[in-house]
């Protein structure tokens, strides 16, 4: 910023320098400049000379006006030559100092450019984070209207305890009626155990008797009333 400024500041003084100069030889030249006055006079006086035919001292004198003439146009040729290289000189100096401004100015406008880039960069990251808040910030809504939904379908707090309560206490009977059923389902068992004994036995009986009464069929003299009775009490015995 301080190279830039001093530039501007120097193009400005240079421009005003130009045109106080510009004004100056205006007001003491006129509208056309003094070589071109000279050079005139130059060749008005050489005219003359060549057209006399003078060659005295008179003569002399005015060939050495006009040696002199020639030495001041040389001499201001000379100048000009030098104001010449002069302005030329200034014209390099200038170019490369427009160079440097237009360098200086080229840096600033890409360092402005990247605290632009890097500003919205910054802008994005911060759109995209209230982005996601606000993502979120509707989820949240979402899903609270979806549980107020539900809340507002269930009954109220204390209700849903008694129907609770309610419910433990017909599972609690139930538990107890399960119990009971398994001891009586147990009971039955063992008395259908005990029965199927009993059936057993009693068929073994049955068997029994069928193998002996083949036996009393055929020989029913052979046994006596005491065999008999000892039988009977065998039988007896066994059941």
């Amino acid at each position: 910023m301080t190279v830039v400024s001093d530039g501007i500041r120097f193009g400005l003084l240079i421009s005003c320098f130009k045109d106080e100069i510009i004004k100056r030889k205006l007001l003491v030249e006129g509208e056309s400049g003094n070589d071109d006055r000279r050079l005139t006079l130059l060749l008005k006086n050489y005219l003359r000379w060549v057209a006399s035919d003078d060659i005295g001292d008179v003569g002399f004198e005015t060939f050495q006006a006009l040696i002199g003439s020639v030495n001041q146009c040389e001499n201001a040729m000379e100048q000009s030559a030098l104001v010449l290289s002069m302005n030329q000189e200034q014209l390099n100096q200038y170019s490369e100092l427009f160079k440097k401004i237009s360098q200086s100015v080229l840096v600033i406008n890409l360092f402005r450019l990247e605290t632009d880039m890097e500003n919205a960069k910054v802008r994005m990251d911060e759109c995209k984070e209230k982005l996601r808040t606000a993502k979120i910030i509707r989820k949240n809504r979402r899903e609270y209207d979806s549980l107020a939904k539900i809340i507002a379908e269930h009954p109220e707090r204390d209700v849903t305890l008694e129907k609770c309560q309610r419910l433990k206490s017909q599972l609690q009977r139930l538990q107890e009626l399960d119990k009971e059923y398994d001891r009586k389902i147990a009971l039955r068992k063992k008395q259908f155990h005990l029965f199927l004994f009993a059936l057993n036995g009693l068929q073994k009986l049955i068997e029994e008797d069928e193998s002996l009464s083949p036996v009393a069929t055929e020989d029913p003299a052979t046994n006596s009333p005491d065999d008999v009775s000892t039988e009977e009490g065998t039988r007896m015995d066994t059941n």
